[in-house]
């Protein structure tokens, strides 16, 4: 259990969230092509769980001309071989490797299983594939030169779980849904640079310690995970005047024990960059026999006497469990809820339409909430409540700005599932000219698979879109 110091103090500086994504090694961009419908149990991964290394049309070692095989109805297809390199521990926990894979113009995908091979690091496991049914049509057996310009093959390698959720490969791409493109534009050919992505990331949970001296726990922290640490720079300001040549010379750190044997870590939480100085979160890698966690924070700078965040003394202790919680299985039963402009209590829910429309009258004169429910088969249909040992967050766009993860608030349990709570940022959409804000919930217990919910007619056939909520004039 993370101990809170229940000492209250005067917010500052507002903790400036990263996730974990942006923590870890990301490969260089490939060709991209045409998207997939993701479905509701997909999660794009950007910590090198499964990444693709290499992929190319298949050359034969004598002629060099590109290889052919033929299906069982007598259709010659050119043949092409791809590299992925995935995380160890889900292969361990049931998981397997798969390629998605379809011509330019298949409206059907296709998949393909992987053979285990050496070459990778040692948190990696590397996987062979080998495809060429429902490739590219090598017409009237035509190999004396590659495809044709117009045609091209999009790729895209995924683990699946043993209860089916996938996870696709996108350390190297932006959108949920974007594919690697093989084509003439890049010689039927592409690959990532080996030293990139040569560790695996691994399942995490966020300690977030607050401006307000409150603290809490998203999602459990478990032996051979990673615990990362959001931390508000405004609990330890008396060294942030300092200065060297007119540049900031001052440090936090976040210092972490583990037990019962004892190794210390610490990490920085704050860089200057671009003439800001940034908020940092620090990520500490859980050993497998961890029991639990004390946490401290230090700051410190030129000519500055520094100064200790340690509840008083005591410092903060993280229970670990050994245990692996469940993954969420559903979620939906939208609510939208409304309060005074100051959100201090909110009415009964009523039923929210996939898209809502608000004016700037509503949003300046309420206070309104978006609520979703989730079901985790063995934790929300316990008698004991544990709604930290979640993860959930909003994503969010306005028009065509950049997507954004925000923590959802536990707003309560209505059955068998927990209520999680989305205050609409009505302060940041009086600032701009808006059209339409586009939302989805995700879920996840251990900071990897993710659950997502959109749109209900999305949802009923296993697709999410995202819902809306556009700017009424």
């Amino acid at each position: 259990m993370l101990q809170l110091n229940s000492s209250k103090k005067i917010a500052g500086l507002v903790l400036m969230l990263v996730t974990a994504a942006e923590l870890l090694p990301h490969c260089t961009p490939l060709a991209r092509g045409e998207t997939f419908k993701a479905l509701s149990s997909d999660s794009a991964d950007h910590s090198c769980q499964v990444v693709l290394r290499s992929a190319q049309i298949v050359l034969n070692s004598v002629t060099g001309l590109p290889e052919t095989e033929t299906d069982n109805v007598g259709r010659s297809w050119f043949a092409f071989e791809a590299t992925v390199d995935t995380a160890s521990a889900p292969l361990k926990s049931g998981a397997s490797i798969q390629l998605l894979y379809r011509r330019q113009r298949d409206s059907t995908w296709h998949t393909a299983p992987g053979v285990a091979v050496p070459g990778a690091s040692a948190s990696l496991q590397r996987h062979q594939f080998r495809i060429s049914n429902d490739t590219i049509a090598a017409r009237n057996g035509d190999i004396t030169s590659f495809p044709a310009h117009s045609e091209s093959l999009q790729i895209i390698p995924f683990l699946q779980s043993s209860d089916g959720r996938r996870i696709f490969d996108h350390n190297s791409q932006t959108g949920l849904t974007e594919t690697y493109t093989l084509g003439s534009a890049n010689n039927w050919k592409t690959a990532t640079e080996p030293t990139l992505c040569e560790r695996a990331g691994r399942g995490s949970a966020t300690l977030r310690f607050l401006g307000d001296w409150s603290s809490e726990l998203r999602g459990e922290v478990h032996p051979g995970q990673s615990m990362l640490v959001e931390y508000d720079l405004s609990r330890l300001p008396n060294c942030q005047g300092s200065s060297y040549n007119g540049l900031p010379a001052w440090q936090t750190e976040a210092f972490v024990r583990f037990f019962p044997n004892g190794e210390e870590y610490s990490s920085a939480l704050n860089s200057f960059q671009g003439g800001t100085m940034l908020s940092l979160p620090a990520r500490f890698e859980v050993p497998e026999d961890a029991t639990r966690a004390q946490l401290w924070f230090r700051t410190r700078g030129r000519g500055c006497e520094g100064g200790w965040d340690s509840n008083f003394g005591k410092n903060y202790d993280v229970d670990i469990r050994s245990g692996i919680t469940s993954s969420p299985t559903w979620a939906g039963q939208w609510q939208l809820v409304k309060g005074p402009a100051d959100c201090s209590s909110f009415s009964n829910p009523t039923p929210l339409a996939n898209t809502e429309a608000f004016s700037d009258d509503q949003l300046d004169n309420a206070c309104y909430a978006v609520e979703a429910e989730v079901l985790v088969p063995g934790l929300t249909t316990s008698f004991e409540v544990s709604p930290q040992a979640i993860q959930a967050q909003v994503n969010w766009k306005v028009d065509t700005g950049q997507r954004g993860n925000q923590w959802l608030t536990y707003a309560g349990r209505n059955g068998l599932n927990y209520r999680y709570r989305w205050i609409l940022p009505a302060a940041s959409l009086r600032t701009r000219s808006w059209k339409s804000l586009e939302y989805s919930f995700q879920f996840s217990t251990d900071g990897l698979f993710w659950l997502r919910a959109g749109k209900d007619a999305g949802n009923r056939v296993g697709v999410v879109e995202p819902r809306k909520i556009e700017h009424k004039h």
